[in-house]
């Protein structure tokens, strides 16, 4: 894999294509590689021509290591404003295997998937329909239920590289540890899309949607990202102010099942509203609870069994900041 930081290599046309090659080419050539198993990703400004010369100078230059992985990490990093990274180690038929990730990723959050780019890596071995169904589902429950501004990205990428070097027989549907796999990747999707958020341009706090007793998880996912969608309910979280009124509003206009007189909304422990209408609740203790750095909205829908939990951050001045700055 190679990656290039501080240019999109988007709206580029046939030279932007060609660049691309090139890019692999380059590394399958230096590696000694087929060029089809060297894969290329790019993030930046969009509309300008990558400067191929200097990814050349650089590829040149590139010395291979096994401890260089924190490097990679901070190397990736656009706006962030500090890397993200995780690294598990669990057991498979008694084999020790590892599993690790990193991610970069700020502004443009809203999937699918986002401004992001994402590399795990595993030395299990893995079936590859099974690994490419499981990258998919654990995608869809972490990047694809984060939002930091409701804006879609040209740019992103996530890839699982699986070696086999543990030696396990290969994980497949009918694998008896195969949950034991998977767990461990959701596990580590779900902390960096967390830490991606947490990260947001100018962001000074998490937000954490929980969603149950929906019709189905269709319409739970699709209320839980409302509320993260909502910039007046970011606002609000920015200032720490419990207006629920703002939560309820995002809710009705997400399109999912709602009945008036049935759902519940808690901010943290505090119940703000009951059965469709306002709950008799301490004003003070709600706004204790959107105190900190991590906010927790939970709301219950009382139709079905459908639940889903989605990520996203408070909306401040500092966003403005970084987006105007950023294209100077």
């Amino acid at each position: 894999m190679i990656v290039n930081s501080g240019n999109a290599n988007c709206a580029t046309g046939d030279v932007g294509l060609l660049n691309a090659y090139r890019m692999s080419e380059l590394v399958a050539k230096k590696l000694r590689l087929e060029n089809e198993l060297v894969l290329c990703s790019s993030t930046g400004i969009i509309g300008r021509q990558l400067p191929i010369e200097k990814i050349e100078t650089g590829v040149a230059a590139i010395e291979m290591s096994r401890d260089k992985g924190n490097d990679f990490s901070e190397a990736i990093m656009t706006t962030d404003t500090r890397p993200k990274r995780i690294a598990l180690e669990f057991q498979i038929e008694g084999r020790t295997v590892r599993l690790g990730g990193v991610t970069k990723g700020a502004g443009m959050i809203y999937p699918n998937m986002a401004t992001m780019l994402c590399y795990l890596t595993t030395d299990a071995a893995i079936a590859h329909e099974w690994m490419k169904a499981e990258v998919k589902a654990a995608v869809d429950d972490s990047f694809n239920m984060i939002s930091m501004d409701g804006d879609m990205s040209t740019n992103d990428t996530c890839i699982l590289f699986a070696n086999g070097l543990a030696g396990n027989t290969p994980i497949n549907a009918e694998h008896p540890e195969a949950e034991t796999f998977r767990q461990a990747l959701r596990h580590v999707t779900q902390y960096l899309a967390r830490e991606m958020v947490r990260d947001g341009e100018g962001a000074t706090k998490l937000m954490i949607v929980q969603v149950r007793g929906a019709r189905n998880k269709a319409d739970a996912v699709k209320a839980a990202r409302a509320i993260t969608l909502s910039p007046l309910w970011q606002c609000a979280l920015a200032g720490e102010d419990p207006n629920w009124g703002r939560i309820a509003a995002a809710l009705g206009a997400s399109g999912c099942e709602l009945k008036q007189a049935t759902y519940d909304i808690f901010i943290g422990d505090v119940q703000v509203m009951k059965q469709g209408l306002a709950a008799q609740y301490d004003q003070e203790a709600a706004r204790q609870a959107m105190v900190g750095n991590e906010v927790t909205v939970a709301i219950d829908l009382h139709i079905g069994e459908g639940k889903a939990t989605a990520w996203g951050c408070d909306l401040t001045h500092g966003y403005i900041d970084e987006n105007t700055l950023y294209t100077r």
